[in-house]
């Protein structure tokens, strides 16, 4: 029997492209994108392609 789940407004699965990319945030860079450390610094600059990829995406 499958199970069909539908409280997908509560929460949803993440999508496997979704979980790829994360993955080294949630696991290795974790840094305070606010911090003046370099840590932080790495964190930030990511970001800051992120939102230049999505810029380019819906091409603002």
């Amino acid at each position: 029997m499958s199970v069909i789940y539908l409280d997908n407004n509560a929460t949803t699965a993440i999508a496997p492209e979704v979980l790829d990319e994360m993955s080294p945030y949630l696991r290795d860079l974790y840094g305070n994108p606010s911090s003046m450390h370099t840590f932080g610094g790495q964190v930030r600059r990511k970001i800051e392609e992120a939102r230049a990829r999505v810029a380019a995406l819906i091409g603002a």
